[in-house]
Protein backbone atom coordinates (compact mmCIF):
# COMPACT_ATOMS: atom_id res chain seq x y z
CA UNK A 1 0.00 0.00 0.00
CA UNK A 2 2.93 2.30 0.54
CA UNK A 3 3.56 2.58 -3.19
CA UNK A 4 0.34 4.54 -3.71
CA UNK A 5 1.54 7.32 -1.44
CA UNK A 6 4.69 8.20 -3.33
CA UNK A 7 5.45 11.82 -4.05
CA UNK A 8 4.87 11.79 -7.86
CA UNK A 9 1.27 10.82 -7.31
CA UNK A 10 0.81 13.71 -4.91
CA UNK A 11 2.22 15.98 -7.59
CA UNK A 12 -0.34 14.60 -10.01
CA UNK A 13 -3.14 15.32 -7.57
CA UNK A 14 -1.99 18.85 -6.90
CA UNK A 15 -1.50 19.62 -10.58
CA UNK A 16 -4.86 18.08 -11.40
CA UNK A 17 -6.54 20.13 -8.72
CA UNK A 18 -4.84 23.26 -9.98
CA UNK A 19 -6.00 22.64 -13.53
CA UNK A 20 -9.54 22.02 -12.32
CA UNK A 21 -9.61 25.23 -10.31
CA UNK A 22 -8.05 27.14 -13.23
CA UNK A 23 -10.76 25.80 -15.53
CA UNK A 24 -13.41 26.96 -13.09
CA UNK A 25 -11.86 30.43 -12.94
CA UNK A 26 -11.63 30.73 -16.72
CA UNK A 27 -15.15 29.40 -17.18
CA UNK A 28 -16.37 31.79 -14.51
CA UNK A 29 -14.67 34.74 -16.20
CA UNK A 30 -16.22 33.89 -19.54
CA UNK A 31 -19.68 33.52 -18.03
CA UNK A 32 -19.28 36.79 -16.16
CA UNK A 33 -18.41 38.73 -19.34
CA UNK A 34 -22.02 39.89 -19.19
CA UNK A 35 -23.43 39.53 -15.70
CA UNK A 36 -26.93 39.15 -17.11
CA UNK A 37 -25.98 36.28 -19.43
CA UNK A 38 -25.84 32.67 -18.22
CA UNK A 39 -24.04 30.43 -20.68
CA UNK A 40 -25.21 26.81 -20.55
CA UNK A 41 -22.67 24.61 -22.30
CA UNK A 42 -21.78 20.93 -22.09
CA UNK A 43 -18.80 21.40 -19.77
CA UNK A 44 -20.79 23.56 -17.37
CA UNK A 45 -23.59 20.98 -17.22
CA UNK A 46 -21.17 18.11 -16.66
CA UNK A 47 -19.52 19.95 -13.78
CA UNK A 48 -22.93 20.83 -12.35
CA UNK A 49 -24.07 17.19 -12.54
CA UNK A 50 -20.97 15.91 -10.78
CA UNK A 51 -21.22 18.37 -7.94
CA UNK A 52 -24.89 17.58 -7.53
CA UNK A 53 -24.21 13.83 -7.48
CA UNK A 54 -21.25 14.35 -5.13
CA UNK A 55 -19.20 12.08 -7.39
CA UNK A 56 -16.37 13.45 -9.52
CA UNK A 57 -16.66 10.91 -12.33
CA UNK A 58 -16.54 12.66 -15.73
CA UNK A 59 -17.18 9.54 -17.80
CA UNK A 60 -20.23 8.57 -15.76
CA UNK A 61 -21.57 12.11 -16.02
CA UNK A 62 -21.04 12.14 -19.79
CA UNK A 63 -22.86 8.84 -20.15
CA UNK A 64 -25.74 10.12 -18.04
CA UNK A 65 -25.95 13.31 -20.07
CA UNK A 66 -26.03 11.37 -23.35
CA UNK A 67 -28.89 9.18 -22.11
CA UNK A 68 -31.10 12.07 -20.98
CA UNK A 69 -34.36 12.70 -22.76
CA UNK A 70 -35.20 16.21 -23.96
CA UNK A 71 -37.49 16.67 -20.96
CA UNK A 72 -34.82 15.54 -18.51
CA UNK A 73 -32.24 17.77 -20.16
CA UNK A 74 -34.57 20.77 -19.98
CA UNK A 75 -35.16 20.15 -16.29
CA UNK A 76 -31.42 19.84 -15.69
CA UNK A 77 -30.77 23.13 -17.50
CA UNK A 78 -33.55 24.85 -15.52
CA UNK A 79 -31.91 23.72 -12.28
CA UNK A 80 -28.48 24.86 -13.47
CA UNK A 81 -29.78 28.29 -14.51
CA UNK A 82 -31.69 28.73 -11.26
CA UNK A 83 -28.63 27.85 -9.18
CA UNK A 84 -26.33 30.09 -11.24
CA UNK A 85 -28.72 33.03 -11.05
CA UNK A 86 -29.11 32.76 -7.28
CA UNK A 87 -25.35 32.34 -6.86
CA UNK A 88 -24.63 35.51 -8.85
CA UNK A 89 -27.25 37.42 -6.90
CA UNK A 90 -25.72 36.25 -3.62
CA UNK A 91 -22.28 37.40 -4.78
CA UNK A 92 -23.71 40.76 -5.86
CA UNK A 93 -25.17 41.22 -2.39
CA UNK A 94 -21.87 40.26 -0.76
CA UNK A 95 -23.34 37.43 1.29
CA UNK A 96 -20.15 35.42 0.79
CA UNK A 97 -18.08 37.87 2.82
CA UNK A 98 -17.26 36.88 6.39
CA UNK A 99 -19.72 33.97 6.24
CA UNK A 100 -18.24 30.94 7.94
CA UNK A 101 -20.89 28.57 6.56
CA UNK A 102 -19.99 29.57 3.01
CA UNK A 103 -16.29 29.25 3.86
CA UNK A 104 -16.88 25.71 5.08
CA UNK A 105 -18.81 24.81 1.93
CA UNK A 106 -15.98 26.11 -0.24
CA UNK A 107 -13.51 24.02 1.76
CA UNK A 108 -15.76 20.98 1.33
CA UNK A 109 -15.81 21.62 -2.42
CA UNK A 110 -12.01 21.47 -2.58
CA UNK A 111 -12.05 18.30 -0.47
CA UNK A 112 -14.63 16.88 -2.84
CA UNK A 113 -12.48 17.67 -5.88
CA UNK A 114 -9.38 16.09 -4.35
CA UNK A 115 -11.46 13.05 -3.44
CA UNK A 116 -12.38 12.67 -7.10
CA UNK A 117 -8.73 12.57 -8.17
CA UNK A 118 -7.86 10.22 -5.32
CA UNK A 119 -10.66 7.80 -6.18
CA UNK A 120 -9.39 7.55 -9.73
CA UNK A 121 -5.78 7.07 -8.57
CA UNK A 122 -6.25 4.32 -5.98
CA UNK A 123 -5.65 0.87 -7.42
CA UNK A 124 -4.74 -1.75 -4.82
CA UNK A 125 -3.32 -5.09 -5.91
CA UNK A 126 -3.70 -8.46 -4.17
CA UNK A 127 -0.55 -7.91 -2.10
CA UNK A 128 -1.93 -4.61 -0.79
CA UNK A 129 -5.20 -6.29 0.19
CA UNK A 130 -3.38 -9.18 1.85
CA UNK A 131 -1.13 -6.86 3.84
CA UNK A 132 -4.09 -4.76 4.97
CA UNK A 133 -5.97 -7.88 6.07
CA UNK A 134 -3.09 -9.25 8.11
CA UNK A 135 -2.58 -5.88 9.78
CA UNK A 136 -6.26 -5.46 10.63
CA UNK A 137 -7.37 -9.06 10.96
CA UNK A 138 -8.91 -8.59 14.40
CA UNK A 139 -11.44 -6.19 12.86
CA UNK A 140 -12.97 -9.12 10.97
CA UNK A 141 -13.41 -11.43 13.94
CA UNK A 142 -16.61 -13.47 13.61
CA UNK A 143 -18.42 -13.52 16.94
CA UNK A 144 -19.75 -16.76 18.43
CA UNK A 145 -23.48 -17.36 18.25
CA UNK A 146 -26.11 -19.74 19.58
CA UNK A 147 -29.60 -20.98 18.76
CA UNK A 148 -31.90 -21.87 21.65
CA UNK A 149 -35.40 -21.72 23.07
CA UNK A 150 -36.45 -21.34 26.70
CA UNK A 151 -39.28 -21.83 29.16
CA UNK A 152 -39.68 -18.90 31.55
CA UNK A 153 -41.08 -18.54 35.09
CA UNK A 154 -41.82 -14.97 36.12
CA UNK A 155 -40.48 -13.86 39.50
CA UNK A 156 -42.84 -10.88 39.68
CA UNK A 157 -45.85 -13.14 39.16
CA UNK A 158 -44.99 -16.10 41.38
CA UNK A 159 -42.44 -14.74 43.83
CA UNK A 160 -38.80 -15.78 43.78
CA UNK A 161 -39.00 -19.07 45.69
CA UNK A 162 -42.10 -20.32 43.92
CA UNK A 163 -40.76 -19.37 40.48
CA UNK A 164 -37.51 -21.25 41.22
CA UNK A 165 -39.45 -24.32 42.44
CA UNK A 166 -41.73 -24.28 39.37
CA UNK A 167 -38.68 -24.12 37.09
CA UNK A 168 -37.00 -27.07 38.83
CA UNK A 169 -40.15 -29.20 38.62
CA UNK A 170 -40.73 -28.28 34.98
CA UNK A 171 -37.13 -29.22 34.09
CA UNK A 172 -37.75 -32.78 35.31
CA UNK A 173 -41.05 -32.93 33.44
CA UNK A 174 -39.69 -31.69 30.13
CA UNK A 175 -36.72 -34.07 30.17
CA UNK A 176 -38.87 -37.00 31.28
CA UNK A 177 -41.28 -36.38 28.41
CA UNK A 178 -38.41 -35.60 26.01
CA UNK A 179 -40.24 -32.40 25.06
CA UNK A 180 -38.84 -31.03 21.75
CA UNK A 181 -37.72 -27.52 20.85
CA UNK A 182 -41.17 -26.71 19.48
CA UNK A 183 -42.86 -27.55 22.80
CA UNK A 184 -41.56 -24.44 24.54
CA UNK A 185 -44.64 -22.23 23.84
CA UNK A 186 -46.87 -24.61 25.80
CA UNK A 187 -45.04 -24.15 29.11
CA UNK A 188 -44.18 -21.41 31.59
CA UNK A 189 -44.94 -17.69 31.47
CA UNK A 190 -44.68 -15.04 28.79
CA UNK A 191 -41.17 -13.54 28.57
CA UNK A 192 -40.77 -9.78 27.87
CA UNK A 193 -38.58 -10.47 24.82
CA UNK A 194 -38.37 -13.55 22.56
CA UNK A 195 -39.13 -17.23 22.96
CA UNK A 196 -36.67 -18.49 20.34
CA UNK A 197 -33.19 -17.06 19.75
CA UNK A 198 -31.68 -18.03 16.39
CA UNK A 199 -27.97 -17.45 15.76
CA UNK A 200 -27.67 -14.68 18.34
CA UNK A 201 -24.34 -13.27 19.50
CA UNK A 202 -23.28 -12.86 23.16
CA UNK A 203 -24.05 -9.15 23.44
CA UNK A 204 -27.58 -9.65 22.16
CA UNK A 205 -28.30 -12.56 24.52
CA UNK A 206 -26.79 -10.66 27.45
CA UNK A 207 -28.99 -7.64 26.71
CA UNK A 208 -32.08 -9.82 27.31
CA UNK A 209 -30.95 -12.22 30.02
CA UNK A 210 -27.94 -10.58 31.69
CA UNK A 211 -24.27 -11.43 31.26
CA UNK A 212 -24.20 -14.23 33.83
CA UNK A 213 -27.01 -16.19 32.20
CA UNK A 214 -25.64 -15.47 28.72
CA UNK A 215 -22.28 -16.92 29.76
CA UNK A 216 -24.07 -20.02 31.07
CA UNK A 217 -25.93 -20.51 27.80
CA UNK A 218 -22.77 -20.16 25.70
CA UNK A 219 -21.06 -22.74 27.94
CA UNK A 220 -23.69 -25.39 27.15
CA UNK A 221 -23.11 -28.23 24.71
CA UNK A 222 -25.80 -28.31 22.00
CA UNK A 223 -28.36 -31.04 22.61
CA UNK A 224 -31.70 -31.10 20.81
CA UNK A 225 -33.08 -33.73 23.18
CA UNK A 226 -32.52 -32.22 26.61
CA UNK A 227 -33.31 -29.12 28.64
CA UNK A 228 -30.85 -27.35 30.95
CA UNK A 229 -31.24 -25.04 33.92
CA UNK A 230 -32.70 -23.42 35.76
CA UNK A 231 -30.84 -20.25 34.74
CA UNK A 232 -31.60 -17.05 36.61
CA UNK A 233 -32.14 -13.65 35.00
CA UNK A 234 -33.44 -10.41 36.50
CA UNK A 235 -36.94 -11.47 35.40
CA UNK A 236 -37.01 -14.94 36.88
CA UNK A 237 -35.93 -18.47 35.98
CA UNK A 238 -35.38 -20.14 32.62
CA UNK A 239 -35.04 -23.64 31.22
CA UNK A 240 -33.00 -23.72 28.03
CA UNK A 241 -32.71 -26.08 25.08
CA UNK A 242 -29.60 -25.22 23.07
CA UNK A 243 -29.53 -26.69 19.56
CA UNK A 244 -26.61 -24.85 17.99
CA UNK A 245 -23.43 -23.21 19.23
CA UNK A 246 -20.71 -21.84 16.96
CA UNK A 247 -17.43 -20.59 18.38
CA UNK A 248 -15.98 -17.22 17.45
CA UNK A 249 -13.07 -17.23 15.02
CA UNK A 250 -10.84 -15.19 12.77
CA UNK A 251 -11.89 -15.74 9.15
CA UNK A 252 -9.75 -16.45 6.12
CA UNK A 253 -9.28 -13.59 3.67
CA UNK A 254 -11.39 -15.34 1.02
CA UNK A 255 -14.42 -15.23 3.33
CA UNK A 256 -14.37 -11.45 3.75
CA UNK A 257 -12.49 -10.32 0.65
CA UNK A 258 -15.11 -7.81 -0.53
CA UNK A 259 -15.33 -6.13 2.86
CA UNK A 260 -11.54 -6.06 3.24
CA UNK A 261 -11.03 -4.57 -0.21
CA UNK A 262 -13.60 -1.84 0.46
CA UNK A 263 -12.00 -1.01 3.82
CA UNK A 264 -8.48 -1.00 2.37
CA UNK A 265 -9.48 1.26 -0.51
CA UNK A 266 -11.28 3.64 1.83
CA UNK A 267 -8.25 3.88 4.13
CA UNK A 268 -5.91 4.39 1.17
CA UNK A 269 -8.12 7.13 -0.27
CA UNK A 270 -8.37 8.88 3.09
CA UNK A 271 -4.60 8.81 3.52
CA UNK A 272 -3.94 9.98 -0.03
CA UNK A 273 -6.48 12.78 0.19
CA UNK A 274 -4.96 14.00 3.45
CA UNK A 275 -1.51 14.01 1.84
CA UNK A 276 -2.85 15.91 -1.18
CA UNK A 277 -4.55 18.52 1.00
CA UNK A 278 -1.42 18.89 3.12
CA UNK A 279 0.57 19.45 -0.08
CA UNK A 280 -1.76 22.34 -0.86
CA UNK A 281 -1.40 23.73 2.65
CA UNK A 282 2.38 23.50 2.39
CA UNK A 283 2.39 25.91 -0.55
CA UNK A 284 1.43 28.73 1.83
CA UNK A 285 3.63 30.61 4.26
CA UNK A 286 2.16 30.85 7.74
CA UNK A 287 2.95 33.94 9.79
CA UNK A 288 1.96 33.96 13.44
CA UNK A 289 1.37 37.34 15.01
CA UNK A 290 0.93 36.20 18.60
Amino acid sequence: MKNILKEPLLHFLVVGLGLFVLFEIIAGDEAAYDENVIVVDRDALLTFMQFRARAFEPRAAEAQLEQMSEKELDLMIDDFVREEALHRQALALGVDQNDYVIKRRMIQSIEFITNGFVTAAVNLDDDDIGTYFETNRDNYYISPYVTFTHVFFDRSRHGDETAAALAAAKLEELNAEQAPFTAAPGHGDRFPYFLNYVEREPEFVASHFGRQMAAGIFALVPDAESWSGPFESEYGYHLVMLTKSVEGRLPELTEVIDRVRADAEREAMDAMQEEAIQAIVDTYEVRRTF
